[in-house]
């Protein structure tokens, strides 16, 4: 019976403490969207209003009547779409190499260094970037900013591919090689379709790095190329800060990148479990 109750005490020991870190995670969500909708008196009132307070869409009115919101939203789209898929593409065939190339002297090194300049703080590359971005007469570039974003994001990528690469079973490839199969033909016929799992976990992941990036476009980019990282802190300034609009527009970002988490939970939770595979 003690070891039943202990049991159970465990149990919603467990369930307590992920209540409270679903709380402690959701609060912030539940703030920005509940900002949203307040009346501007409500926003500011002390003790805040959780609930009691009488809903508005003037914030969301005034975010789309913004100039150039909707054009910043299509940039954020497009630059996020086209850096990730590019930067997985660039870092599933840079895995699959570096995991198959055992005996590539300086391997161990690379692998580091990969770690190493994703852990650099991005503002000490920004300086001399913006000099040469400037000087090459790419300032506000869309497709400058793409690059840069597939660039930031590559190592973080390639080593999350390799872990995945590294679960295939190399005789799964060797008997495709007796067989005839070339390389190639055993890259995309026999290796992918075991880590499509790992590469949508590795979208999702880029995606989200990609979606929320901030010091890249406001470093490198203008009007033309602005980004809703970008949009969203412009509502600070030093003489005011718009709390209303701020959050509709900070609730409007959250929307793309929660249905896609959510549409892609299956593979992303396969994705992250699939190291049990087995030879």
């Amino acid at each position: 019976m003690r070891a039943k109750t202990r049991k159970k005490i465990a149990t919603w020991l467990s369930y307590l403490c992920l209540l409270l870190a679903s709380f402690i995670a959701l609060f912030p969500v539940y703030w920005t969207i509940t900002t949203s909708i307040k009346q501007r008196d409500d926003t500011f009132v002390f003790p805040p209003k959780f609930i009691s307070f009488t809903p508005t869409m003037k914030n969301y009115d005034a975010i789309f009547a913004t100039r150039g919101f909707w054009q910043t939203c299509l940039n954020t789209v497009v630059i996020t779409l086209a850096s990730t898929l590019l930067c997985v593409f660039i870092a599933t065939l840079a895995a699959y190499a570096l995991a198959r190339s055992s005996r590539f002297r300086g391997r161990g090194s690379l692998e580091v260094g990969l770690v190493l300049i994703r852990a650099v703080p991005a503002i000490v590359i920004m300086v001399p970037l913006f000099q040469i971005i400037s000087q090459l007469g790419l300032y506000d570039n869309h497709l400058m900013l793409i690059v840069m974003y597939a660039a930031v994001n590559l190592p973080f990528a390639v080593w999350l591919m390799m872990s995945f690469v590294e679960q295939i079973p190399i005789a799964l490839e060797q008997s495709a090689a007796v067989d005839g199969a070339r390389r190639w033909q055993i890259l995309i016929y026999v290796v992918l379709p075991l880590i499509l799992p790992g590469i949508a976990a590795t979208t999702i992941f880029v995606a989200l790095l990609a979606w929320n990036e901030f010091l890249i476009p406001v470093m490198l980019a203008g009007n033309s190329a602005k980004t809703l990282p970008v949009f969203i802190a412009g509502f600070i300034s030093t003489r005011n800060l718009d709390w209303g609009p701020m959050a509709a527009a900070s609730a409007l970002a959250i929307i793309p990148i929660t249905i896609l988490t959510v549409v892609a939970q299956r593979a992303l939770v396969s994705g992250l479990s699939s190291g049990a595979i087995k030879g």
